[in-house]
């Protein structure tokens, strides 16, 4: 695996957190992103609070099959006006990174027209930064089973034969990316997850084809996206990089 600069310690602050609170997955990658670059964040709530999250009100499980629930919340948060309303909005991960880094941290966004090559480009580029905590707001119906086994993937990287499992889990999710492997029969992008029971530790491959479309999340209400969280200094040099790859730099919902 071809780590992106800083996922080392991307991957350890998320396995300490993990798993996240209900309706938390935006504040917990909030969370991660944040202290993975030197910001202290006290905990899920204090990033919920910045992100402005919405508890469902219905309170039905969205966490995977063999996880439990998880409401230990420390302050009250309010909840959404329907369950469609409920989590954390691409923007709210972006404000609060850049309040509670008080703007030491920046959210660079990447959305358009989906495509491989497109994602692929933007992800090779990404080692060319100082430092990078890639976000990813994904439908998970699209990925991957999260229990496929290494060998698949090794078969798929040496001959391009994808795995057949499939994701048993269907949910609007935020990830974290921590890099990509490339082969002769195509690329695979690791996964840092909010549940420990997802791969590794919390920790899963996905084929880069598999992951585009998690992006276009074409079977829910709204597009997903990526959000490189990066120092302040490196935001334009963070921009150019999604412009040449053929993305914009705009918020998607």
């Amino acid at each position: 695996m071809r780590w992106f600069p800083g996922a080392q310690e991307l991957v350890a602050q998320a396995r300490a957190e993990m798993p996240q609170k209900n309706d938390l997955c935006g504040a917990f990658v909030t969370l991660v992103a944040l202290r993975a670059h030197g910001v202290p964040v006290r905990d899920q709530d204090e990033a919920a609070v910045a992100a402005e999250v919405r508890l469902s009100p219905d309170r039905e499980p969205t966490w995977p099959p063999g996880e439990k629930s998880r409401d230990d919340y420390r302050v009250s948060l309010p909840l959404a006006a329907d369950p469609a309303a409920a989590g954390t909005t691409p923007t709210g991960v972006a404000k609060a990174v850049e309040a509670l880094s008080q703007g030491r941290l920046r959210a660079v966004p990447a959305s358009g027209n989906w495509a491989a090559a497109a994602v692929g480009a933007l992800l090779e580029s990404l080692h060319g930064l100082d430092r990078v905590a890639v976000v990813a707001n994904v439908d998970t119906a699209e990925f991957g089973a999260h229990d496929t086994p290494r060998r698949a993937f090794d078969d798929y990287l040496e001959g391009g034969l994808p795995p057949f499992w499939v994701s048993r889990w269907h949910v609007g999710h935020f990830v974290l990316l921590g890099g990509t492997r490339n082969g002769p029969g195509g690329t695979v992008v690791s996964v840092v997850d909010t549940y420990p029971s997802l791969g590794d530790q919390g920790v899963h491959l996905q084929l880069l084809d598999r992951l585009v479309p998690a992006l276009r999340r074409e079977r829910l209400a709204t597009p997903g996206g990526l959000l490189l969280v990066v120092r302040d200094g490196e935001r334009a040099a963070a921009e150019g990089l999604v412009r040449s790859a053929g993305l914009t730099t705009e918020l998607w919902a």
